[in-house]
């Protein structure tokens, strides 16, 4: 009896550890972003946000570089930010995997800018 009580508890507890673990690892999936690699500062800054020097300026004095999607008007954190560094102030497709609000960058593609995507509002 007690032998049989153990093997239920246990089937129990590995069906429970399955059904929490599969919402995690469906958040883990490899996904894309598009947007504009900016400054945390200045996200929100039409200009600022795609002047590639104003970025650059503002990660040099301590800002963080994100991705500020122009469509759902969210910003992102990006890691490691060394990935995105060379794409201040681009319109780009960023591929990875989310951790909150934060993306974990594995490839990052230049896309062409379109005049509404290049207004980021303020």
């Amino acid at each position: 009896m007690l032998k049989r009580a153990l093997l239920c508890t246990a089937a129990f507890l590995f069906a429970a550890s399955v059904g929490f673990a599969a919402p995690q690892a469906a958040s883990s999936a490899a996904k894309s972003w598009h947007g504009y690699v900016t400054d945390s500062k200045c996200a929100m800054n039409a200009k600022a946000s795609t002047d590639a020097a104003c970025v650059k300026k503002c990660v040099d004095g301590g800002d963080k570089y994100v991705l500020y999607d122009t469509a759902t008007k969210k910003m992102y954190q990006l890691d490691p930010q060394s990935a995105v560094a060379d794409h201040a102030g681009h319109h780009v497709s960023i591929s990875g995997t989310m951790d909150g609000d934060t993306i974990h960058v594995t490839h990052v593609r230049m896309l062409r800018a379109t005049k509404a995507a290049a207004k980021p509002t303020s």
